[in-house]
């Protein structure tokens, strides 16, 4: 018959988790952290996609002044941006989900190369603009640039 010392020893050892089990578990958690920490966006990297998604769109506005032949204008606010095109001697919407007014995500600011918290560029029907722009976009440490051409052309950098 085991003694009252081997049966407190048994009972100890058989509950808890030894050391490799609780280190096992801490290295998965330190995992599932990075991959947390990674997976949100900075700064950085929303001024970086906004700038990417602005440079694609003021392209694809240019495009459609030189495919239907009218003028199309891309309106900028501290707030955010929108686009129209000349029917008929007014201004009205673009139509289409890509030229939907859209507001700058949170953190992400605006000014034009200028200085100036609005701006617009107007592509003519060959897709030119008599203004070219320099436009900024940032947020914390990060600063991305658009750039328009008196001939229409769209880069980014900067």
């Amino acid at each position: 018959m085991p003694t009252s010392t081997e049966r407190v020893e048994r009972r100890f050892g058989e509950r808890g988790f030894t050391l490799v089990e609780l280190m096992v578990v801490l290295a998965i958690m330190a995992l599932a952290a990075t991959v947390v920490v990674l997976t949100i966006p900075g700064e950085e990297r929303t001024v970086r996609s906004e700038a990417d998604r602005l440079a694609a769109r003021l392209a694809a506005a240019r495009d459609i002044a030189v495919i239907e032949g009218r003028s199309v204008s891309v309106n900028f606010v501290p707030s955010g941006y929108g686009f129209e095109r000349r029917v008929e001697g007014a201004w009205q919407p673009l139509p289409g989900r890509p030229f939907e007014q859209r507001n700058w995500p949170g953190g992400v600011r605006f000014v034009s190369g200028d200085g100036q918290a609005a701006a617009r560029i107007l592509f003519d029907r060959v897709g030119t603009t008599a203004t070219p722009q320099t436009l900024v976009l940032s947020g914390g440490d990060a600063r991305e640039i658009v750039r328009v051409s008196a001939m229409g052309e769209v880069s980014r950098g900067q």
